[in-house]
């Protein structure tokens, strides 16, 4: 198992979340298992997120829970490796991407030890019965997918559809999810491919796709992938209508087609909304303190000749699992890793951007299925689409 020069041991404090309660004595061990290295802009998110959490609550409360950072590389192997250290080395909760999420609830679940799970959808990964240390704070693929089924056989109605996914648990769940919803709606779906992820070559699949007279293309496929097809796609003259999830807005995708920006116009992503209910001040706030630490998250796009500017909506996930986990910390009155995972299941807080967040004993979604939006690319930056009623009630985030 690797441990990055970069792992930290960090000392942190919530915001609004503990009422000036008292937090319990002895430190705290939290993991963070994050694919630094082989996805970054998800390593990147996850890490800091928890980093600003974990600087923000030792702050208030004095110095009681320590950070570890470790890099999975996007394995499932690795990770599960990382999860059985963490249980050795005490800790009371381990957070992560979603790689390797059932291998980890082997380790995890006969110790209660609460995992959370920020990136990856898979409706397999949150079943309080058969995987019950497993908690998700990111959108679900199954809401995702049944926004983006609904949405297609409204504003595509009567138009085919062609699927390509990659080879990863995010494509494969992403897809299956995304087609059933499809059929359920009426929508033809008239090709399946898949291609491996990462891949560079992707002709085959859309040439496949392409031939099978599909007017609608849904990719459900990690950033290189989607770029790759996105980029077959253009340069052989298929202009046809791309959608597709969350990995839509990794910066790899526009640093992989900065060199013709014209191919991403117009691309739609789902994702989760990033201004709440409440109105953008939550989120202005946390995006405040988020650069104040960390800086402008720049990636060398430019868009009318200014750097494009990420906003750092995706690491307030990693950043609520840490002040859930301090709350818990706080009702416990212990450090004490069963105590947390109960109170985890008893505690509602209200997170980064405005939205509450908490869980249940039979709810492993901290995620509210109403709060999905769609997406699109104009000049490098991405914005709320006007044809989706959800999306054209919220603010264009600067970027």
């Amino acid at each position: 198992m690797r441990r990055l020069a970069l792992s930290l041991v960090l000392a942190l404090g919530v915001a609004g979340c503990s009422g000036g309660a008292t937090a319990p004595k002895g430190d705290a061990l939290v993991v963070v298992s994050a694919p630094l290295t082989s996805s970054p802009w998800i390593g990147d998110f996850v890490s800091k997120g928890a980093q600003l959490a974990v600087k923000q609550v030792n702050a208030t409360h004095g110095r009681h829970i320590k950070l570890e950072i470790l890099d999975n590389g996007g394995s499932a192997q690795t990770t599960a490796g990382q999860a059985r250290q963490a249980v050795s080395d005490g800790a009371v909760a381990f957070i992560t991407d979603g790689v390797g999420a059932r291998a980890v609830a082997a380790v995890t679940d006969p110790v209660t030890l609460p995992v959370f799970i920020t990136f990856e959808g898979g409706a397999s990964l949150t079943d309080p019965k058969a995987l019950p240390s497993l908690f998700r704070l990111a959108p679900a693929n199954t809401d995702l997918c049944r926004r983006l089924a609904d949405y297609l056989a409204d504003v595509r109605r009567g138009q085919s559809v062609a699927i390509i996914s990659d080879d990863s648990s995010y494509g494969v769940e992403g897809a299956a999810n995304a087609k059933a919803d499809l059929v359920h709606d009426e929508v033809k779906v008239l090709a399946e491919q898949t291609i491996p992820s990462g891949a560079r070559d992707v002709s085959a699949q859309v040439l496949a796709a392409r031939r099978s007279g599909a007017k609608v293309l849904v990719v459900w496929a990690r950033a290189a992938g989607l770029a790759a097809i996105i980029r077959t796609a253009r340069s052989t003259g298929w202009d046809v209508p791309v959608y597709t999830g969350p990995a839509g807005e990794d910066p790899l995708v526009r640093q992989q087609l900065a060199d013709h920006p014209a191919w991403l116009e117009g691309v739609v992503f789902t994702s989760f909304r990033i201004t709440s209910e409440v109105g953008g001040a939550p989120f202005a706030a946390y995006r405040k303190a988020y650069e104040k630490v960390y800086g402008p998250s720049t990636f060398g796009v430019k868009s009318g000749g200014k750097l494009v500017v990420e906003p750092p909506d995706w690491s307030m996930y990693s950043y609520d699992a840490i002040n859930l986990i301090e709350a818990a910390l706080i009702r416990a009155h212990a450090v004490d890793r069963a105590k947390v995972y109960a109170g985890i299941q008893a505690i509602v807080i209200t997170g980064a951007n405005g939205d509450e967040r908490g869980f249940g004993p039979d709810d492993r979604e901290g995620v509210s299925p109403d709060d999905m939006y769609f997406a699109y690319f104009k000049g490098m930056r991405f914005f709320p689409k006007l044809d989706d009623k959800l999306s054209t009630s919220l603010p264009v985030v600067p970027q």
